[in-house]
């Protein structure tokens, strides 16, 4: 969700930019109660699956409108440097300091290069289990 963020920020993406999400058949749900999307949440328009394309009718849920500065943690912004960038140069443009979400402890990433860990090694071989996908935030009436 930074990423759609960021881009409505830029003036990349609009409410009326289509959203769309790959997922497989097993990972579709009815719907996702509102109540439990967040408000950095990114509702979908179409939902496609290797067996049909879905066009979510359900437009209750809005959009994000940009980045929630206030919901990012100094954490989490300190992982992501193009944030750091943006926030700085947002600052220095506004002439005051955004708002800063609280404290989180963060997962530990995965480090590159550590001893004892696969080094690329069959890469390319046997079947991916890569996901992709996410994505929900509607009722999915299905429109083929």
């Amino acid at each position: 969700e930074l990423e759609y963020g960021m881009l409505r920020w830029m003036g990349a993406v609009d409410d009326d930019t289509p959203v769309v999400t790959c997922i497989h058949d097993c990972q579709l749900v009815d719907d996702i109660p509102t109540e439990k999307m967040l408000r950095h949440d990114v509702p979908v328009d179409i939902i496609v699956t290797p067996t049909r394309t879905i066009r979510v009718t359900n437009k209750e849920i809005p959009k994000p409108t940009g980045i929630y500065w206030d919901d990012l943690s100094p954490d989490k912004l300190s992982q992501i440097r193009i944030l750091q960038v943006l926030k700085a140069r947002i600052e220095k443009q506004q002439g005051f300091a955004l708002p800063t979400g609280r404290a989180e402890i963060l997962p530990p990433t995965a480090m590159r290069g550590e001893k004892g860990k696969s080094k690329g090694k069959g890469k390319g071989k046997g079947k991916g289990s890569g996901g992709g996908g996410g994505g929900g935030g509607g009722y999915a009436n299905e429109k083929n």
